[in-house]
């Protein structure tokens, strides 16, 4: 496991609020215990509110959906789509396919092929257990059952950072300089500032958005659900990915 992912795995929920209910319940008689108990059960319970989860994505998608403008003169010169994980042994299958994050990527990233008709690269690598490459399987699908050809494959990334590191010289060599970029709404700021940071210029195709325009406070905003605590994992992940990937920025000028 990469630093960055024993470090999502720490600090995330469940074992992130884990830690102080388990820290609580070994330390019970000393004063500070039943704080934390308290402390990782209420953060286990505050993240299940439908609440929290659409206040942190209006905070985490600040691009909107593309206009039917920006579709009839999109003034770029091709899609890019990330992938977002697999499912593995797919028993009804027999082989590996898509996980479903992805396949609502490819599925936006199909949908703008269709009406443009411009050029879709597809992104993502695996580690050494998992093999062929996603983007291999991105590619199979989006051909094979959506009718869209794949113009380009990158399949050596394994993180955002790296879909653009890897993803640039295929872009430059075919001399597409301005990309849309697809990705889930939550995701695409982290991504737009990967690529750009490789030196392409991005619009950002924001798919399966997470929040809406907020329609005023409901009942069912406070009543605890398991989509919810989802969201909320969704939009952890991300805040912690960002973090990370600041302090790779400060590394980098840092050493460099």
């Amino acid at each position: 496991m990469s630093l960055h992912g024993l470090l999502k795995a720490l600090l995330l929920p469940p074992l992130g609020l884990l830690w102080p209910i388990l820290l609580g319940a070994f330390w019970w008689r000393q004063p500070v215990a039943r704080g934390l108990v308290l402390a990782g059960a209420l953060g286990l319970l505050v993240l299940a509110l439908p609440i929290v989860p659409a206040r942190l994505m209006a905070l985490l998608e600040p691009y909107p959906a593309l206009s039917a403008k920006d579709l009839a003169h999109p003034g770029v010169e091709a899609i890019v789509v990330l992938g977002a994980g697999r499912y593995s042994d797919a028993p009804e299958y027999g082989h590996d396919d898509l996980g479903p994050l992805t396949l609502q990527r490819i599925r936006y990233a199909a949908w703008l092929q269709r009406r443009t008709r411009l050029p879709l690269v597809v992104c993502g690598g695996s580690p050494p257990s998992e093999n062929p490459p996603l983007a291999r399987i991105m590619a199979r699908v989006l051909e094979r059952e959506f009718g869209v050809p794949v113009a380009a494959v990158e399949d050596h990334s394994r993180t955002t950072r790296e879909n653009a590191h890897y993803a640039a010289p295929i872009l430059r060599r075919h001399g597409w300089r301005r990309i849309w970029l697809v990705s889930h709404a939550w995701h695409l700021p982290r991504a737009v500032e990967a690529f750009r940071h490789a030196g392409i210029e991005v619009v950002p195709a924001p798919t399966a958005f997470i929040h809406r325009d907020d329609p005023g406070t409901q009942p069912g905003d406070f009543l605890p659900s398991a989509k919810a605590w989802l969201g909320s994992y969704y939009a952890l992940h991300e805040l912690i990915g960002r973090a990370w990937y600041r302090f790779l920025g400060w590394w980098d000028a840092t050493v460099g």
